[in-house]
């Protein structure tokens, strides 16, 4: 076996289960230029630089001393890797675990013994990087935005329903001050490509305006979720309207339903919703179907304090009712009267997002959502027997890192489980600021964030 002597640099690529985005696009965030700091009091022989992607690592590294092996071993939490050919130094893991730290270790052998070895201990974020470029580019299509709803389309593509959307083009990080602000978008993502829909009334106006709405300053949809059935698309769209001045100065006034004829996306017909309630009642918020019913969540404003109190409802109809009646669930059983409507039990631990998700994983029904607490950036699952509930088995899968930085926040995590990767599936969550220019500045900051979930974590088995 060939000998290594001086200064080697190495290439290496591992087949191990991962993301096929990154093997074609490996330079996910790099966290630290040199993982073990040069400490050679401690052994540190190698030079070692490390980047993440989602749940896997990127290892690279250079000898910095004249040392005679016949192999390297790379060891991670419990996987470990043999690399017989010393021309090569790089490689990567997958599965990993996020926000937490965990053991790296490179060794070199010789006749079947480790001479020398360095170990250290690494965290990362578990952010898909590649998947949130190709989702939300530079250039092409909407590259900033909120809201992130997704409903997968019988075609195979998906749809995002976006909120306050930018599209215009990014340089170096940041847009134009100049640049258009759309109050929604919607994203067609066709794997690898996206299309950015909007201008439905004009190059200026968004994908989606309240009829007769001539200044979305004024007044304008926000997406809330929606479902398809057969050949058409059905959008809740909740209608806003600028109340005050200020960045929170906007309130809730009606919801409506947008049909769009597929695959083309043609509008076909908007209609009111029949519920027609107390406006912090908010239906359409997250919508299931299953089996013959549509089951339609609303999320409500309890206490919008510092520390908030919300709650969330479900109606449920037919596709042949869907704008003419609903039922509501009262604890117990159906009623016709929305005023029998009553909080779905098992939530109270927890303020129910103003957007959230509710869908089926296996045999069970899941509730995701972030806590509505301002920059908590907590984001839980619950399950259920039932669409309805009762809700058990609260798992806290993520906590976001972005609020910690000035003027950033995180809120209204969403699932996205048509997107599935070695049992897991696909989570986001929005980042926003407080800062105009610091959101033209730092593209960033006004874009979403996702990540990878195990179902097993879900569904706590």
């Amino acid at each position: 076996m060939e000998k290594a002597k001086g200064k080697i640099l190495i290439c290496c690529f591992i087949v191990i289960s991962i993301l096929s985005s990154c093997i074609r696009d490996d330079d996910g965030q790099k966290l630290n230029p040199n993982l073990f700091n040069e400490d050679y009091s401690n052994g540190a022989f190698l030079k070692v630089e490390h980047s993440s992607n989602a749940d896997t690592i990127f290892l690279s590294w250079e000898i910095e001393e004249t040392i005679e092996f016949d192999y390297y071993k790379v060891y991670v939490l419990e996987d470990s890797l043999i690399i017989n050919n010393i021309e090569k130094n790089k490689c990567f893991f997958t599965n990993l675990p996020y926000n937490e730290l965990f053991p790296v270790s490179i060794a070199l052998l010789k006749n079947n013994q480790i001479i020398s070895q360095i170990t250290t201990n690494v965290e990362i974020n578990g952010l898909d990087e590649v998947f949130a470029r190709r989702l939300i580019p530079d250039n092409g299509s909407v590259t900033g935005g909120d809201g992130t709803y997704s409903i997968e389309l019988p075609d195979g593509r998906s749809i995002f329903l976006m909120g306050d959307s930018f599209i215009g083009p990014v340089t170096n990080g940041a847009r134009s001050m100049k640049d258009h602000m759309y109050r929604n978008t919607y994203i067609l993502y066709d794997d690898p490509f996206v299309s950015a829909i909007y201008g439905t009334n004009g190059e200026k106006s968004s994908a989606a305006v309240p009829p007769g709405v001539t200044d979305e300053h004024i007044e304008w949809y926000w997406p809330g979720h929606g479902f398809v059935n057969s050949n058409k698309l059905f959008v809740f769209q909740t209608k806003m309207f600028q109340k005050e001045t200020g960045m929170w100065g906007f309130c809730y006034k009606t919801t409506d339903i947008l049909e769009y004829n597929l695959p083309g996306l043609e509008l076909y017909q908007t209609v009111n919703i029949p519920f027609k309630g107390s406006s912090n009642i908010h239906f359409g918020m997250a919508v299931l179907k299953n089996n013959n019913y549509i089951y339609i969540y609303a999320q409500k404003d309890v206490d919008n304090g510092l520390i908030p109190v919300s709650d969330a409802l479900v109606a449920r109809t037919t596709i042949e009712k869907l704008y003419e009646s609903w039922e509501y669930f009262d604890g117990l059983n159906w009623s016709p009267e929305s005023t029998d409507a009553v909080k779905m039990s098992g939530l109270s631990a927890v303020a129910i997002s103003s957007q959230f998700n509710v869908f089926k994983l296996k045999d069970k029904f899941v509730l995701l959502t972030q806590d509505k607490q301002f920059k908590s950036g907590k984001i839980f699952t619950f399950i259920a027997d039932n669409p309805e509930g009762p809700w058990y088995n609260k798992q806290l899968i993520y906590t976001t890192l972005e609020q910690n930085h000035p003027k950033q926040f995180t809120y209204n995590a969403m699932a996205h489980p048509q997107f599935t990767k070695n049992g897991m599936i696909l989570i986001s969550y929005n980042v926003n600021t407080e800062d105009w220019e610091q959101l033209h500045d730092d593209v960033s900051t006004y874009r979403p964030r996702f990540f990878w979930i195990g179902t097993d974590k879900i569904l706590g088995r």
